[in-house]
């Protein structure tokens, strides 16, 4: 009676046995897991302050070398950068500067001498135009001979002009009436010739050099104002002298 039942009794206790023992060796796995997690976490946090450390300690003539190579590449880009910007705008300012400048001297000249009314100026991106306007002050009516206060202004003037390098443009204008007889077969050669006759002047007589001059004729297709009134058509008949900024090569 014994027999059996101690032995169902001892294999129970086996199994037991063996079941307490792969809890107990799964237990200890587990609670040794920690210590991996731990460990890669130590190496991590080690890699990371050597590479700290690398960082910290910089190589002071390779990095004034780098610092050199930026600033080199920096300032090879320049003509597309602000400070390029920055400089056109220095010149521009000084440029126009030096036309206002220009434009009191040529006022006073003319005021001394009474003949300021009969002159307009002008600084526009072409440069300092000074407007020979009214053909009862300059120009007869399909004549490109200056009245004798024409020649006045332009004598005045010129000698001003005579002292700067500046190069000059002299252009002609005329009104939208159609020219019938005469010796100019159109406006075209009558706005040139206005121009002509003025540039003679200031080269022949006032001491400008021929070289700093440029004439130009542009007919009736610029008018100042409107060509249905005869006060209209006289300020289109004109003579325009644009003194051009001087430009600086690099800039």
């Amino acid at each position: 009676m014994s027999g059996p039942t101690s032995a169902k009794g001892g294999a129970y206790r086996r199994a037991n046995r063996r079941r307490g023992d792969t809890w107990a060796t799964a237990h200890s796995d587990n609670a040794d897991r920690w210590l991996l997690t731990y460990s890669d976490m130590i190496t991590l946090l080690l890699v990371l302050f050597i590479v700290l450390f690398a960082l910290s300690t910089i190589n002071k003539a390779k990095y004034h070398e780098f610092k050199q190579s930026v600033t080199r590449a920096v300032l090879s880009d320049v003509p597309h950068g602000t400070t390029a910007v920055h400089r056109r705008s220095v010149t521009t300012r000084t440029a126009t500067d030096r036309l206002a400048h220009l434009r009191r001297e040529l006022s006073a000249a003319l005021r001394a001498r009474g003949l300021l009314r009969d002159v307009t100026f002008s600084i526009t991106p072409s440069g300092l135009v000074e407007g020979l306007v009214a053909d009862s002050t300059f120009f007869a009516t399909a004549s490109a001979s200056l009245s004798v206060v024409g020649q006045e202004i332009v004598d005045t003037s010129a000698r001003v002009l005579s002292r700067v390098p500046n190069d000059i443009e002299v252009a002609g204008y005329t009104d939208d009436r159609a020219i019938t007889g005469g010796p100019y077969p159109n406006n075209w050669a009558l706005s040139a010739a206005r121009a002509a006759t003025v540039v003679v002047r200031m080269t022949q007589t006032d001491g400008v050099s021929p070289s700093r001059v440029i004439l130009l004729g542009y007919g009736q297709y610029h008018p100042l104002a409107t060509n249905a009134t005869a006060v209209g058509r006289a300020e289109n008949r004109r003579v325009n002298i644009v003194v051009r900024p001087i430009s600086h090569a690099g800039v």
